[in-house]
């Protein structure tokens, strides 16, 4: 007797295997039907620019649960990507694709492998200026960043990263703010049958709103984001050592502690781990079903808004006077974020 397929594969490719027209199926019985009823000829595929088999899916409609693409009988598939979120680099692709005839851009979107899968990165680079936009979904370590930063900048007369839910380590993101006081993210949001990019700017005291890719615009400085004064782009050589000129000040002993740090005012340890908590549980919370999805995208405004408020809270000041109530409300609120990814992981 055949054995029913159990995994919960909501996302696939149109018409063959190499296809790289995702899908994501409604969920509830009548969408489905009138899916059905509006594109009769679909089919349907465990595309391998998915990460998967390659072979055909039938689309299961039911009343009482959730609907879901469906194996053949005994397929044997190793796709770990089958939630909602499992073809978001091939939205981004075909948003990319559309954004750049809309603008009159010559630019090519390009997937990467870099480890786990086809859906690990996008690089979008523009012909002529050879610009490039780096959308980052895997994770990467600080070093792994660093490394792909550098193989990129050797061919590009302008880079810029823009980060997916949980891809960015936060010694990348201090990195980023010392280089140009921002850091860019992007989260997709399910439209009917397809998900769409939004994106936005995270500075260490406020966030942009999210905003499509029609709302940005290449310059020739690079992405340009509504609400963001670029800053001019740090210096990537190394930084030569010079000796220090003559002085009638006795000079204090040799710090043997490394490189002097970025001066300048840093966001609170408070800050950065509210920031690293909704990072995750917006990378959990991609694939779950959308009431998980409406809580963590409330957290997400809510956590927003408290580092746009408080996030100058720093060093000495932390701990004292109003800060001591401000970092209660931070407190609590890393606290809610982290149950509800405990329930999500």
């Amino acid at each position: 007797m055949a054995e029913p397929d159990r995994r919960l594969v909501q996302t696939a490719v149109i018409g063959n295997a190499a296809s790289g027209l995702g899908i994501v199926l409604p969920q509830e019985a009548e969408e489905l039907r009138r899916l059905r009823r509006r594109h009769p000829a679909y089919t349907y595929w465990c595309g391998t620019q998915l990460g998967g088999c390659g072979g055909k899916l039938s689309d299961r409609l039911y009343v009482d649960k959730v609907c879901h693409f469906a194996h053949a009988p005994h397929t044997s598939c190793h796709r770990e990507a089958n939630g909602a979120n499992g073809a978001d680099h091939l939205f981004i692709k075909q948003d990319l694709a559309l954004w750049a005839r809309r603008s009159g851009v010559g630019a090519r979107a390009v997937l990467r492998d870099q480890g786990s899968g086809p859906g690990d990165a996008v690089d979008f680079r523009v012909r002529d200026s050879r610009q490039r936009v780096r959308f980052q979904f895997r994770r990467l370590t600080h070093p792994e960043w660093r490394s792909a930063s550098e193989e990129l900048e050797r061919d590009a007369a302008s880079l810029d990263w823009v980060f997916g839910p949980g891809s960015a380590h936060p010694e990348t993101m201090e990195e980023m703010y010392g280089r140009t006081g921002h850091v860019l993210r992007f989260r997709f949001e399910t439209q009917g049958v397809a998900r769409s990019i939004r994106i936005r700017a995270e500075e260490g005291r406020s966030s942009t709103d999210w905003v499509p890719l029609d709302a940005c615009a290449m310059t020739p400085e690079g992405l340009r984001v509504p609400g963001v004064e670029r800053r001019p782009r740090a210096s990537r050589r190394p930084v030569v050592e010079t000796a220090p000129e003559p002085s009638a000040v006795a000079p204090g002993p040799r710090s043997t502690a490394g490189p002097a740090r970025r001066s300048g005012p840093r966001t609170s340890p408070l800050v950065r781990k509210v920031q690293r908590l909704v990072d995750e549980l917006n990378a959990l919370a991609a694939s779950a079903d959308a009431d998980v999805r409406t809580k963590a995208e409330r957290l997400d405004r809510e956590a927003a808004g408290w580092i746009e408020r408080y996030g100058r809270l720093t060093g000495p000041d932390y701990w004292s006077g109003k800060a001591t109530k401000v970092a209660a409300q931070g407190d609590g609120l890393a606290r809610r974020l982290e149950k509800l990814a405990r329930s999500l992981g």
